[in-house]
């Protein structure tokens, strides 16, 4: 009942710790060539914000992730909180696929390109193809790269429809894909919405795809196993409220 009033210190909180965090990447990145430090630092920015506003984040799964192997991670997408909770959760180093939008928060969006995450305008064809290549390159470099499929939030929890990058990426790298399943965000912080509420997020992750079994002409059904396992382990109501 008492929430609704504590969200306008909530967001002034997350404005300022974003803003602090965001000037010591910033100045820390150009000797962090490895991105280490500044991996650390958003996993702690992640955590931070999710302790604030009262969310609690399980990971089920954690045993098949091999920390030595680069993937192309593909979750669903609910709420905004889905990248806090990845980023906290999993024991990788990620990059983004992020839309070229964000670029023009003020600092913000240039630590995001200084953390190395790959900005994206799906409007053009050129762009897209770069962005794509840039994903295969940081993933041969041994990162993990991240996509959301979907493109945009859901919001009634139920999967959309599949965009090809990230299967894409997969075929081109050669790296496994991590499906992830991401439950309970869209209560915590609805698509469209700021009505923050404290709550549960789980995620599920699901057994490697090795892109090796899929030729480049069998792309559509390389995203299909994905989509499946995906689904899988889909629970739409998970920490609802009722």
């Amino acid at each position: 009942v008492l929430y609704p009033l504590i969200r306008p210190f909530y967001l002034v909180f997350l404005i300022l710790n974003t803003l602090i965090l965001a000037l010591i990447i910033i100045a820390f990145s150009p000797i962090d060539r490895g991105g280490d430090l500044v991996h650390y630092i958003g996993k702690f920015w992640a955590r931070l914000n999710m302790l604030a506003a009262g969310v609690r984040v399980t990971l089920k799964g954690r045993e098949k992730i091999r920390r030595d192997l680069s993937y192309v991670v593909m979750a669903n997408h609910q709420s905004l909180f889905d990248v806090w909770a990845l980023i906290a959760k999993l024991p990788l180093q990620l990059r983004w696929v992020i839309r070229t939008g964000i670029r023009r928060m003020p600092v913000f969006g240039y630590a995001l390109k200084r953390m190395g995450h790959i900005y994206i305008d799906r409007r053009s064809p050129r762009d897209t193809v770069r962005g794509l290549r840039e994903a295969a390159r940081e993933i041969r470099r041994g990162h993990s790269v991240v996509i959301f499929p979907e493109g945009t939030r859901s919001r009634d929890g139920r999967l959309q429809k599949f965009n090809r990058g990230g299967a894409v990426i997969a075929l081109r790298s050669k790296a496994p894909v991590l499906p992830i399943t991401v439950n309970g965000s869209r209560f915590v912080l609805p698509k469209g919405t700021l009505a923050l509420m404290p709550g549960r997020i789980q995620i599920v992750v699901g057994d490697p795809i090795d892109p090796g079994n899929f030729s480049k002409d069998r792309e559509e059904e390389l995203l299909t196993s994905i989509r499946r396992a995906i689904e899988e382990n889909l629970d739409p109501e998970y920490g609802s409220f009722v």
